[in-house]
Formats: structure tokens, sequence, C-alpha cells
């Protein structure tokens, strides 16, 4: 039986924005926010200029939206990665051993430090990255949560949502130091595991 003509249309329309999703991460990622252009995602994905604009209002549009999909697409990854093994193994997730876990993409972090300085100065986008910056960080709250309640810790002990700023503000601060003074990603994690290991064990050992 034929598929409609419209869900036909639904799925090439899908696939279009698809592409130049995938042609946007590359040219973004090698030129810059400022640098790239919807001529240059147009000519990476082999649409015309014409597809880009039918699929996005405008480039800050096509870059927000990019940033979602990364988003959905990491904390599914942290996830999935962090939920298949037993809670006591899962700070080693992030250490070295593991590299198959991204912590910092140096790229990626030059390029939404661009955006960020570029919407600190555009009201109606900064309103639009402080609600997605809101929406990741309540996401990974509620996995941390989960995670702890998994390792028996009270909540009155290490509350989630602090523990997420705490981690977001070390992951923060290493990756723009390790800008100038390179670091290498699985110190970065090996660090994390460490402020994190030592948060939930004073947590859990109040005493000591």
């Amino acid at each position: 039986m034929p598929f409609p003509r419209s869900s036909r249309r639904d799925e090439q329309r899908a696939q279009t924005r698809s592409d130049l999703l995938d042609a946007a991460a590359q040219v973004f990622a090698e030129r810059g926010y400022h640098a790239a252009s919807v001529d240059l995602v147009a000519e990476a994905a082999g649409y015309t200029k014409g597809a880009v604009y039918s699929n996005f209002d405008s480039k800050e549009e096509l870059f927000l939206e990019l940033l979602d999909r990364r988003m959905e697409d990491s904390i599914a990854g942290i996830e999935q990665l962090l939920f298949a093994r037993a809670a006591e193994e899962r700070a080693d997730l992030f250490t070295g051993e593991h590299p198959e876990v991204e912590i910092v993409d140096r790229d990626w972090f030059l390029l939404e430090t661009e955006f960020l300085l570029y919407a600190a100065r555009n009201e109606q986008v900064r309103s639009r990255v402080q609600a997605r910056q809101r929406t990741i960080h309540d996401r990974v709250t509620e996995l941390l949560r989960r995670h702890l309640a998994e390792l028996g810790v009270p909540a009155d002990r290490l509350d989630a949502d602090h523990f997420t700023r705490i981690l977001t503000a070390v992951a923060t601060g290493l990756a723009r130091a390790s800008l100038a003074d390179p670091i290498e990603a699985r110190h970065i994690g090996d660090l994390m595991a460490e402020v994190g290991a030592a948060l939930v064990h004073r947590a859990q050992h109040p005493e000591t």
C-alpha cells in the first residue's frame, strides 16, 4: 500500500532538516558562529540557500536547534551509560579509563562560548539560551537525583541541584582554563570524578 503523499513529504522534510543540521554541525565547528553562514551550510549539505530558510527562520534558529539536538543526544547518552552499571561504579565513567565518554569537546566549547557572548547582547536570543540552560540543568539534576538515591545518599545530605551546579562549574572552569593551557580531556574527567566522589563520601560519612 503506497504511503499518503503528505507522509512522504513529511519524511522528506525531516530528512532535509537532518541533513542541514549535520552540515551545520560541521560548518559551525570549523568556522565558529559568526564566520559561518547560511550559504556555507547549504553548500555543505548539498541544498540551496532557500532550502535552509524553508526549514529554519534564521542562522540563530538553525544554531539553537542544533544545540538542542546535541543536548538530547548527550543527555540520552549519559543516561544510558550511567544506568547500565552499578551505582558504585558510575564515577569511573568520567575518568581516563573510559575514552568513549566525551567530557569536553574543545571545538564545541569554543563555539558555545562564542554564541553565549553573542546572546548576552541580544535579549531575544538570551531568553532562549537561558531556557535551554535551565532545561539542561533540570534534566541532569534529575539523573543525579536518581543516581544519589540509588547510592543511598539522603537528599538532605547532598542536594541534587547543588551537586549539578558544582559539577557544571568544575567542568566549565576546567574547559575554559584548557583553552589557554591545554588540559587533556581525560584529566578533566578525572578531576570531575574526584570532586563528585568527595561530595558523595562526605554526604555518606558526615562524621569523618
